[in-house]
């Protein structure tokens, strides 16, 4: 889409006056598909019959509300999927309206994602220029030529060989690696592995999704090995360089609960003539389910050999508080779509600060993933988080990370602190 006259607009709202003026201001603006809906049973009428890229949706509403309009969506669309009646609905960006606090906007984007909106935001009512250009703009980028966040289902099709060979041929195998950085001024403090696979007709296959392929096929532990030798060889480089930086690997809890892993860990650590301290695992929510007295026996050992642990994904799914208080973790990363909340929505703000809280008063390291802008960075600086990751440092590989650290590190003795 090149101009807001190619968006197709839809406006819920029970309110005559208020519809009409949201839709005026659209139209001076430049839109020229524009429909309107007085609740949300209209509006699921508009939606089959001509679609939309952009909903302005308010909450409460006569008849069909603005939360069971979003769920009706969503059954149709799937259930058009389930019965295979061509392609699934679209889900387009959903813009919530509403005269309620910002508590209750936010509760709705939740909502709203988990109906299958992957694209939603929230403004208070009167909706003023700037938030309405601000939420046209992002329309619009939505609608330019990108590669979709499942974009991974459009690949051929991988088969067991594929996968077994990506984990076995050199040339196929490979790891990079994610700049942790203060966001302050974006100077390294330290790195975390990413695996990706250096084949021509998948390399575009996201590191996460890659990791549960070779998880489904029970080579999960053999991708931590493999995993581990590389980095264990970057972190030989750069002592050799008179530098030192700490690295943490992403393992399934089906991983990290093998008896042995620890075992095998500080063995390569020792013959790689390097200290424990160098090295931490991230416990991902990847992976079939496992024995609770396993894994917990198997990351004690690991902490008690003196590597790091940190529990992934901290404030969305299965890494919640429960988990902290039951292993011995040293450390947490955020979740992503937590961080991207941050900067315009208080209540993401106010929970990023209260996990920050809860890492400083328990002596976790605290990394806040997903930090793609200077914004976001920003805000996490403000809100006193000590070390970042995301697109404001983005991935590098093995050669290219050398050759960053030896510019921009002049540490010479391992340890965990971070730069001041």
């Amino acid at each position: 889409m090149k101009s807001i006259s190619d968006l197709s607009i839809l406006i819920v709202e029970d309110e005559p006056l208020q519809r009409a003026v949201l839709a005026g201001n659209l139209r001076r603006m430049g839109a020229q598909k524009v429909l309107e809906a007085a609740d949300g049973q209209e509006a699921i009428g508009l939606m089959g019959a001509h679609g939309a890229d952009l909903v302005f949706c308010d909450i409460g509403m006569p008849n069909v509300d603005g939360p069971q309009f979003i769920v009706r969506h969503a059954e149709l669309a799937h259930g058009a999927q389930g019965a295979g009646r061509g392609a699934p609905r679209q889900f387009p960006m959903l813009v919530w309206v509403s005269v309620l606090g910002a508590g209750m906007l936010e509760s709705h984007i939740r909502l709203a994602r988990s109906a299958g909106f992957a694209v939603v935001e929230a403004l208070p009512k009167p909706l003023s220029g700037v938030a309405l250009r601000y939420v046209v703009e992002l329309a619009l980028a939505l609608g330019k030529p990108r590669r979709r966040a499942g974009a991974d289902d459009a690949l051929p099709d991988i088969n067991d060989d594929d996968l077994l060979r990506a984990i076995c041929d050199v040339d196929e195998f490979d790891v990079w690696y994610c700049p942790q950085v203060a966001p302050e001024n974006l100077r390294m403090a330290a790195a975390a592995a990413e695996v990706h696979w250096n084949h021509p007709r998948f390399r575009k296959l996201r590191p996460e999704r890659f990791m549960a392929l070779i998880e489904q096929q029970g080579l999960g532990l053999v991708l931590f090995y493999r995993t581990a030798n590389h980095v264990l060889r970057m972190q030989q480089k750069l002592k050799a360089a008179g530098h030192c930086l700490s690295c943490s690997i992403k393992a399934s809890a089906q991983t990290l609960q093998t008896p042995e892993i620890a075992d095998y860990l500080a063995d390569r650590v020792r013959q790689h003539q390097l200290s424990p301290e160098q090295v931490s695992i991230v416990l991902t929510g990847t992976g079939a389910p496992v024995r609770q007295v396993h894994l917990s026996a198997s990351l004690n050992r690991l902490r008690i050999k003196g590597f790091g642990l940190l529990l992934n994904g901290f404030g969305a799914g299965s890494a919640n508080i429960s988990m902290l208080s039951e292993m011995p973790f040293t450390g947490i990363h955020i979740d992503a779509g937590l961080i991207d909340q941050v900067p315009r929505h208080g209540l993401a703000r106010s929970m990023v600060d209260g996990i920050l809280g809860i890492g400083a008063r328990l002596g976790l390291e605290v990394v806040a993933c997903g930090v793609d802008d200077m914004e976001t960075s920003e805000a996490m600086r403000k809100l006193g988080c000590r070390l970042v990751q995301g697109a404001v440092s983005p991935p590098m590989k093995a050669s290219e990370f050398l050759r960053a650290v030896r510019r921009a590190t002049g540490a010479s003795s391992c340890d965990r602190r971070l730069p001041a």
